[in-house]
């Protein structure tokens, strides 16, 4: 089995209690795969298929106000990795999981999530 990646960044704003203030963030997240190596190239996902389908997802999410995207009224860190693997889920084949930072190198915060087949709460899509 092979493991492969890919990453992209975005720039959000959003309100999560106990912070009443509009306030912003650089994500970078990583959307991680699995498969079986192509006995040819070697590759388990042609970059080519995953980007645009990757690129959809953040171009939704890249400086916008994430309280106002439908699933994320409450987009707490944990929540937008569970969005960001629900909105890829279905579309790559071998999503193994995703990965959402915020913060500095050295001086961060995450948060990884493996889809479990059950969809998210309805307030949450």
């Amino acid at each position: 089995m092979l493991e492969t990646f890919i990453e992209f960044t975005f720039e959000a704003a959003h309100t999560t209690p106990p912070y009443p203030h509009p306030h912003g963030h650089t994500f970078k997240a990583q959307v991680v795969l699995t498969g079986t190596p192509d006995p040819y190239y070697g590759w388990s996902h042609d970059f080519r298929d995953v980007e645009p389908v990757v690129e959809a997802v953040r171009q939704e999410l890249d400086h916008k106000y994430l309280n106002d995207i439908k699933g994320l009224e409450m987009p707490t860190l944990e929540n937008v990795t569970r969005w960001i693997w629900h909105r890829l889920d279905g579309k790559i084949e071998g999503l193994d999981r995703v990965v959402v930072r915020r913060g500095a190198e050295g001086h961060a915060e995450g948060c990884s999530y493996r889809g479990t087949g059950q969809s998210m709460p309805a307030m949450a899509l």
